[in-house]
């Protein structure tokens, strides 16, 4: 069919279809955009938006997404974050020490008297020891 035999309606129309940005059909494209933009999605589900209005953002954009697919593949890709650091935390090569509670070191306590003698309270030394750690290490 020759360009000659459109309307111009079907002109306007071949013309956007040209006008399509390539990268938007090439494979794995939106996965990607979604990938990079997870952090910014995950803010606007926090703020109350919901998939729909998303996908109204990128389609203005330029770039098609249907609401399901962009639930579909953030979901996705939140799975494979938490995945990851499940993995990362179990793993024995771990930078970070393991979590141990370490058991807490109980401070020597000193009775103090009012005037009537009598004992007022029981209080950690720790203004003491403080201070003598500060004038042991001058």
């Amino acid at each position: 069919m020759n360009e000659t035999d459109f309307s111009p309606l079907e002109k306007a129309i071949a013309k956007k279809i040209d006008q399509t940005k390539s990268k938007a059909t090439q494979p794995g494209y939106l996965r990607q955009l979604v990938a990079k933009l997870h952090l910014r999605i995950e803010a606007a589900l926090a703020r109350g938006c919901e998939y729909d209005d998303l996908a109204k953002s990128i389609a203005e954009s330029g770039v098609k997404i249907s609401a399901a697919t962009l639930k579909q593949y953030h979901t996705e890709y939140r799975r494979q974050l938490e995945k990851e650091v499940g993995d990362n935390s179990d793993s024995s090569d771990s930078t970070l020490p393991p979590a141990v509670p370490v058991p807490a070191t109980r401070k020597p306590e000193v009775a103090i008297k009012d005037a009537n003698t009598q004992p007022a309270a029981v209080l950690p030394k720790i203004k003491q020891e403080a201070a003598e750690r500060l004038f042991s290490n001058k």
